[in-house]
């Protein structure tokens, strides 16, 4: 299972960083960036527990992300909690990304049927909420 997983897991990604690849965003860059844009502003540890994702791992991809001008970070005023949210450069790259990231899906989803996309979703879900 864990090689099957990790061969699905690989063609998945790369197919998604190819397709992002002209925007400048990884694959594994863009769900931390939407949920910032769906949540308004984050915290390091709501990311990553949102995304399960170590913060040493986060913390780079955050940085990348501030660098870009994607987000911006500022601080909760009484627990001094940088707070990230997203920047105007951010919400551009969004808008351009989101159909492509749509385009992805629906190509990926072509080999599978209606019940099949649904049952491999659950299956996800169920992995996921096995392992924590």
């Amino acid at each position: 299972m864990n090689m099957q997983m990790l061969r699905a897991s690989h063609m998945v990604l790369k197919t998604y960083d190819d397709a992002y690849r002209p925007f400048g965003i990884r694959a594994t860059q863009l769900p931390v960036l939407n949920l910032i844009a769906t949540r308004g502003a984050a915290t390091i540890k709501e990311i990553a527990d949102e995304t399960v994702t170590e913060r040493s791992v986060l913390s780079r991809k955050l940085q990348v992300m501030l660098d870009n001008g994607w987000l911006s970070e500022t601080t909760h005023p009484t627990t001094r909690e940088k707070i990230f949210v997203l920047a105007p450069g951010g919400r551009a790259l969004l808008d351009q990304v989101m159909p492509v990231r749509r385009a992805v899906q629906d190509k990926l989803f072509t080999h599978l049927s209606h019940d099949e996309q649904r049952l491999l979703l659950t299956l996800c879900d169920k992995l996921r909420a096995g392992a924590s």
